[in-house]
């Protein structure tokens, strides 16, 4: 991307209008004459987006009407390598050091301010979905640098990021993703301080992690406690610990097995058998399927099936998880989602 040879008085506009159109941006503080010289290169990869650009300096800011226009909420990790950016976002005011990436979000409002003759930018947005895990250590370094030899590395990371951009192949992107989620995910962990302040960080990761390697193996035969260990490499102690709040761990692969049937149960196109369905989230014996769906949801599998094929939609409405067998609460339809 660059504005070259476009007459001066439309550079800018059209700068703002092709790469930062979820900015709310200030006049450039080059005169308008001299038009506004700026090139840039955006690399996406998978939920990830590589950019950099070369330019001069302008303000600019994110407000709520902005966030509420493009409902953009993704994580950025961002590295000012020429020229002096300041943000400020709620309480924090942040002036950026050269060379040294700092963890950003686009779902809180800022304003920046550039000056310099010229500034240079990197940055890497991140699809909050594709960085569930990494939530908790993203949360607890807003705002902040991202310092020390794993910092560096992830900083020097994105400078061959740029270098290589024109040479990558459409087969290399998705290891490309696993390579930057690697690299990031060593930054924030050794930003941690000390081992007991990363712990209640490095505890939430571990449990998102292992629940979603449960989602993803839920119709294994073998899925409980000595598999998940080896899968995640977490001790049994650690993994009971974790899932203590939780009514534990087989309690939760069971939670989880039944809520699976029960989407796809209520899902009219969905016409494959009760037992088929059952199998296909790990029940193997079709009544300890039945028992337990009935004493979770209050209702036998056929009767749920013939419900949604017949659009009884207030017999769906009561059939919702429920522990003890009331009315659901709100962490109970949380889970279902």
């Amino acid at each position: 991307m660059s504005t070259t040879g476009l007459p001066p008085n439309q550079q800018f506009e059209a700068w703002r209008d092709l790469c930062v159109p979820y900015l709310d941006t200030g006049r450039p503080r080059t005169p308008p004459a001299s038009g506004f010289q700026a090139s840039g290169t955006a690399l996406p990869f998978g939920s990830f987006m590589y950019y950099h650009a070369a330019l001069p300096p302008y303000d600019y800011s994110r407000t709520p009407a902005r966030i509420r226009r493009d409902s953009l909420d993704h994580w950025i990790v961002a590295v000012c390598k020429r020229g002096t950016q300041r943000q400020r976002s709620g309480d924090d005011d942040v002036v950026f050091r050269p060379g040294v990436p700092y963890v950003l979000t686009m779902a809180r409002t800022f304003e920046a301010e550039r000056e310099g003759a010229e500034m240079e930018w990197q940055s890497l947005f991140l699809a909050r979905d594709a960085v569930q895990e990494l939530e908790p250590m993203l949360s607890a370094a807003l705002n902040a640098p991202l310092e020390g030899p794993a910092g560096r590395m992830l900083a020097s990371f994105l400078d061959s990021m740029r270098e290589e951009a024109g040479q990558f192949r459409t087969s290399d992107l998705p290891h490309l993703a696993s390579v930057t989620k690697a690299m990031l995910a060593a930054a924030l962990n050794s930003r941690c301080e000390s081992v007991d302040a990363a712990r209640p960080q490095l505890e939430h990761l571990q449990l998102a992690r292992i629940k979603r390697l449960i989602r993803e193996k839920l119709g294994s035969a073998t899925l409980g406690p000595a598999r998940l260990c080896a899968m995640s490499g977490v001790s049994r102690s650690a993994l009971y610990r974790l899932f203590e709040p939780l009514g534990g761990v087989a309690r939760h692969i069971q939670r989880e097995r039944l809520g699976a049937a029960y989407r796809l149960l209520a899902d009219p196109a969905d016409r494959r058998g009760i037992a088929q369905v059952a199998e296909a989230v790990g029940f193997f014996e079709p009544s300890s399927f039945s028992r337990a769906f009935r004493a979770e949801f209050g209702i036998a599998p056929r009767d749920l099936r013939a419900a949604a094929l017949e659009g009884r939609t207030d017999v769906l409405a009561r059939a919702q998880p429920s522990a003890d067998g009331g009315a659901p609460n709100v962490s109970q339809i949380l889970r279902r989602l």
